[in-house]
């Protein structure tokens, strides 16, 4: 099967190049697929019981709920028992899932952001480095997730957690280089998969979950685990 073509790998060239021009006319036509599909991808609930409760994060460090942190985290200890010492977070923006994340494990948790503006810039960066630059196992790769997976070296992954650029192009690029990251039996974590504002989030996560087996769904999170 043809890999995916990595959207940020395309920014290099012109806008008037005419590979970017049509990548660009394939993406939105994808995002405007996505939108007429929404309905029709959707994923099953999927619930668990016996969650820790979570402090509901500030609104203004994450997108994620109390709720979404408790899954995550359960997901996260879930994958403790795999031959893997690697935690991926693809998007990290202010750190405050990073931290959740690296405050339950022993293991590397490996930041992939390269705040460039597409969903944390320089300021957000600073905020990131003074909430989790003091954690020993967080290690910061300022890269985009194509050109950290192009470089990556630290071994099979247990866990990754995908909340980066949110369309259908960027979203199934994510899935597809870190899915294959990830160890067998290993978790993969989706957010705003439910959010009519990202259709394509939902499409990328719905073919995922033909060639993966459903961990957990509530709404926005999708959790996915390989087979």
């Amino acid at each position: 099967m043809r890999q995916p073509i990595d959207p940020f790998s395309l920014k290099s060239l012109p806008k008037w190049h005419i590979r970017r021009v049509a990548w660009t006319a394939y993406a939105r036509v994808q995002e405007k697929i996505a939108a007429l599909s929404f309905n029709s991808t959707a994923i099953p609930i999927k619930q668990m019981n016996d969650m820790i409760d979570c402090q509901e994060p500030e609104k203004e460090q994450t997108a994620v709920t109390g709720v979404q942190l408790s899954y995550l985290l359960a997901a996260l200890k879930e994958t403790e028992p795999l031959p893997s010492k690697a935690i991926v977070e693809i998007g990290s923006y202010r750190g405050a899932t990073t931290l959740a994340l690296a405050s339950n494990t022993q293991r590397s948790i490996f930041a992939i952001d390269p705040y460039i503006g597409y969903g944390g810039a320089e300021d957000d960066k600073l905020a990131f480095q003074k909430r989790v630059g003091h954690l020993p196992n967080v290690k910061h790769l300022r890269l985009t997730s194509g050109e950290a997976a192009r470089t990556w070296n630290h071994g099979d992954a247990g866990f990754v957690f995908i909340d980066a650029v949110h369309d259908y192009v960027n979203t199934r690029f994510d899935i597809n280089a870190w899915g294959q990251k990830l160890v067998s039996g290993g978790l993969m974590a989706l957010h705003d998969t439910d959010n009519p504002r990202f259709p394509g989030t939902r499409k990328a996560a719905s073919e995922a979950f033909k060639t993966m087996d459903l961990w957990a769904h509530i709404n926005d999170l999708v959790i996915l685990k390989k087979r």
